[in-house]
């Protein structure tokens, strides 16, 4: 019980209420989002916001679901999953948090959450290491926010402040590449920060399996957005971010895959030798992986 646990001194590494050592907190409420994807309520007492820095991500415990080197999905060798989330609520929210996880096939954390109970207990913790580039990003004027999948958590995060804090008129492209349009997660949010930004805030959708992918019938710009196919790649960056300058920053968050393309991996500060972002002339101090 989360409220018991608080009676133990706790270290915390951050405002965020979630301290560096496992704390269990309860399955408010599910709810499916999409085909793939679910909506899950955590439980905080009375009163209380998540508190999280932005951007800053927190940790989940999925118990005996880590698995051997090189095993299948279900080669599980009786340790423990970790993976890192990105809340989708505003720290505005008391009393709970709220994560959005797309299921994967053989997704040993994602499977293991959706079989769960309402009321069942889940552990989390918040770390040094989870927290990332800070608002109000000093000395940073446009920001390219690029994402894939659920890696649009973190940029939802630094939406909230960047398009919700009065006063803050910086510009910011997102750039957000899905297999499809079914797949695009939190879509008529973005919508509606896009409608409401007086031109701030450009959103660019890319769906497509293949980078030759052809356009899915009916998949054209609209007021909100601009329609793209295939995936994020040279070409598309060249097109919609904002080009290489001391004073921007682009957000990378997604599969492993898209880190090793665009940046090199998200646990190395410095971009990658021959890495699309390295080529196009960014630094590392103007990019933040998320």
């Amino acid at each position: 019980n989360f409220r018991l646990a608080m009676s133990e001194p706790l270290d915390h590494c951050s405002s965020c209420y979630l301290p560096t050592s496992w704390l269990s907190l309860p399955l408010l409420a599910k709810k499916e989002y999409n085909y793939d994807s679910t909506l899950y309520s955590f439980g905080l007492p009375e009163g209380q916001s998540l508190n999280l820095p932005v951007c800053a991500c927190i940790l989940l415990l999925a118990p005996g679901k880590g698995r051997k080197a090189d095993g299948g999905k279900d080669d599980f060798d009786g340790s423990d999953a970790v993976r890192p989330y990105t809340p989708v609520s505003d720290n505005s929210v008391l009393g709970k948090f709220d994560l959005l996880i797309k299921r994967y096939d053989g997704g040993a954390v994602s499977q293991y959450l959706h079989a769960l109970p309402i009321g069942a207990e889940v552990s989390f913790k918040h770390i040094k290491f989870n927290i990332k580039a800070q608002y109000p990003f000093a000395g940073k004027t446009t920001f390219t926010l690029i994402a894939a999948g659920t890696g649009i958590a973190p940029m939802y995060q630094a939406l909230w402040k960047l398009m919700g804090t009065e006063g803050d008129n910086r510009k910011v492209t997102l750039i957000y590449g899905n297999k499809s349009p079914e797949d695009i997660l939190l879509k008529e949010e973005l919508d509606g920060w896009a409608s409401r930004s007086a031109g701030r805030l450009k959103i660019v959708h890319v769906v497509g399996n293949q980078p030759d992918d052809p356009a899915p019938p009916g998949w054209a710009d609209t007021p909100t957005y601009t329609a793209e196919t295939g995936w994020v790649d040279e070409a598309k960056l060249k097109k919609h971010a904002f080009p290489p300058a001391e004073d921007t920053l682009v957000f990378v968050c997604g599969l492993p895959g898209m880190y090793a393309a665009l940046c090199g991996p998200r646990n190395e500060k410095e971009l990658k030798d021959g890495s699309t972002l390295q080529k196009l002339g960014y630094t590392a101090d103007m990019v933040a992986k998320m």
